[in-house]
């Protein structure tokens, strides 16, 4: 035993070193030595089971033997899913060595079994071990957050850990971002108070309690601690967006904007603080100049790709699309970010139907968390492009990057709106058939299929997808919001379409498509006058065709034709070939 690799012994694996990761529904990996075993289930050992682990050996002649029998115990039980045995005994194994890595992995376990005297037991050893562990440390401190400790045992080691670093702002900014995932919410907000207290030269105390606050849709409390932080440093780019924001959203922009223009005036060169500007005055709906202090951003940016990739985002969201390919087309220049600036220019692309050129953007994005969305993206155009065997075998191919079987039905009615895009409905609800044998009940799959159906005239296989997606899941409100338009639509069992559609209203009240369907079922019932209040509210959220035929159907038979020809006519400019926006018209007007 004297020659044994304790780095081996002791194998590390991927554990993260936030706090609330470690509590939420994470397995715990594997701990056993020399074998292959699955996740531990945390069991508390009887009597009888621990036993039999816990009794010493008998030839126990010296301490190395008697760490090494302790740590063999903790795997032991850990691999019979006795999470407080093995817990005990990495933590009696801690005590024998100055392995720090021995209470780590005791520390760990504790916290993951909730046993948190065991954990700050532990965490004060790995400490005592290896007392400059930011990890460590970091951890302890929400230990004592979790466990029946003093009041502000937890408070003095946040403080403890922001006193012994080297950048104060970083750490605090670190504890923020714990406490903000956090679930005892006043706690955190108290420990954050207490932090500002503490430190109160320090922006980024004031700035996380003002983060939290915000959090908390508390902005009247967050503009006071912004302002407290704005005494420290007025010209703090981050606490002048931050006010400006809190000011816009009270409706009083104007003075936040005229406080960063002037800081602006004094540091003409600061690039992030001229992109927080932009997006603030573009949200304002000042789009012209927005512009202008994105063209001088883009023109001082000196091929930094993160400004770069910012303004290309910020110009794409304020719909200006010329300016955000430049700027994206630059980015893609610089090599970095390529799969943000071919993503975002295929987005481009894609809106402006070029679609060759955007499925080659779409096809150059690598693999990461816009991968997927590429390549189907990519399938899709090339059905659109008049390519369909080519789009479905590619949705097909990309079943092997989906290992979760939870994921196949995307690709399913992916493939099934592809048809029906080409016109194949009745190949499109045979594929969401398919689909359905499957994966049965996949709610995803029987909305899909109701909606195809419908298209095929298939309204008995509509109304019985839509009820059994309704008994599965009862807040299913696009269900709700389909079943009783069809309903309403058809003009039958209007009691029955308005109970679906109330529901689905109080479930999604700012929702254009349950508002539209609500105000056509009051048509069907005779009231006007409620049905034009709620189809004018969902036109003005969603200016869509089919809106825009029902609201004019509305004005049209109330009387008010000229305002009904006028909501058409604005209509048609946007959509000319809608087809129910055409077929309204053309049946009230002729």
């Amino acid at each position: 035993m004297s020659g044994t690799n304790w780095g081996v012994l002791v194998r590390q694996y991927s554990w993260t070193s936030r706090f609330p990761k470690m509590v939420s529904g994470m397995l715990v990996p594997a701990i056993l030595i020399g074998c292959a075993a699955g996740p531990m289930v945390a069991k508390t050992a009887s009597a009888q089971d621990q036993k039999p682990l816990r009794e010493a050996p008998r030839n126990s002649v010296d301490e190395r033997s008697q760490l090494m029998y302790e740590l063999m115990i903790a795997e032991l039980a850990g691999r019979r899913g006795y999470l407080d045995v093995a817990t005990e005994g990495y933590l009696s194994a801690s005590k024998r060595t100055s392995d720090s890595r021995i209470a780590e992995r005791a520390t760990k376990l504790a916290v993951w079994g909730e046993q948190w005297e065991l954990a700050k037991e532990a965490a004060d050893r790995w400490l005592e071990l290896e007392p400059d562990s930011s990890e460590a440390g970091e951890l302890l401190a929400q230990i004592l957050m979790r466990s029946d400790q003093p009041e502000g045992a937890a408070l003095d080691q946040f403080a403890s850990l922001v006193e012994s670093a080297e950048d104060r702002g970083l750490v605090l900014n670190d504890i923020y971002v714990l406490m903000s995932r956090e679930p005892d919410r006043p706690a955190a907000l108290a420990t954050l108070k207490g932090l500002q207290s503490r430190f109160p030269e320090e922006m980024e105390a004031h700035l996380g309690v003002a983060r939290f606050l915000l959090q908390q849709n508390d902005r009247d409390a967050a503009l006071v601690v912004v302002e407290q932080a704005l005494e420290i440093n007025a010209g703090h780019g981050e606490a002048l967006l931050m006010r400006a924001q809190i000011l816009a959203e009270q409706g009083k922009p104007a003075e936040g904007l005229s406080e960063i223009k002037n800081a602006l005036d004094e540091d003409t060169d600061n690039l992030n603080l001229r992109i927080g500007y932009a997006r603030l005055l573009a949200g304002a709906g000042r789009y012209t100049e927005a512009s202008k202090e994105l063209e001088f951003v883009f023109d001082n940016a000196n091929g930094d790709s993160k400004v770069l990739l910012s303004i290309g985002l910020l110009a794409l969201d304020s719909k200006r699309t010329d300016a955000a390919k430049r700027y994206l087309e630059a980015l893609l220049d610089t090599g970095d970010h390529r799969d943000q600036a071919h993503y975002y220019l295929a987005r481009i692309d894609d809106q402006q139907q070029a679609f060759a050129e955007a499925i080659e953007h779409y096809e150059n994005v690598g693999e990461g968390e816009l991968y997927l969305s590429s390549q189907l993206r990519s399938a899709e155009l090339y059905a659109a492009s008049g390519q369909l065997d080519v789009g479905i075998e590619r949705v097909r191919s990309l079943s092997s990057l989906l290992p979760d079987p939870s994921m196949q039905p995307m690709l399913i009615t992916t493939e099934s709106r592809m048809l029906q895009d080409a016109g194949r409905d009745s190949d499109a609800v045979g594929v969401l058939s398919e689909g359905l044998e499957k994966f049965p009940m996949n709610g995803d799959l029987l909305y899909a299929r109701a909606l195809a159906s419908d298209r095929t005239g298939d309204t008995e296989t509509l109304m019985s997808d839509l009820n059994t997606l309704i008994s599965a899941e009862p807040e299913n409100a696009s269900a709700l919001n389909a079943l009783g338009y069809f309903l309403a639509d058809e003009n039958i069992r209007l009691d029955e379409a308005e109970v679906h559609l109330e529901k689905a209203m109080s479930l999604r009240p700012d929702d254009p498509a349950i508002m539209d369907s609500l105000g056509w079922l009051r048509f069907r019932q005779g009231d006007s006058e409620a049905a034009k209040k709620l189809l004018e509210r969902a036109y003005e959220l969603l200016p869509d065709g089919e809106i825009a035929a029902h609201l004019g159907e509305v004005l049209w038979v109330s009387g008010d034709k000229s305002a009904a020809r006028s909501v058409w006519d604005k209509a048609l400019l946007d959509s000319p070939e809608h087809d129910k926006l055409n077929n309204t018209v053309e049946r009230l007007t002729q």
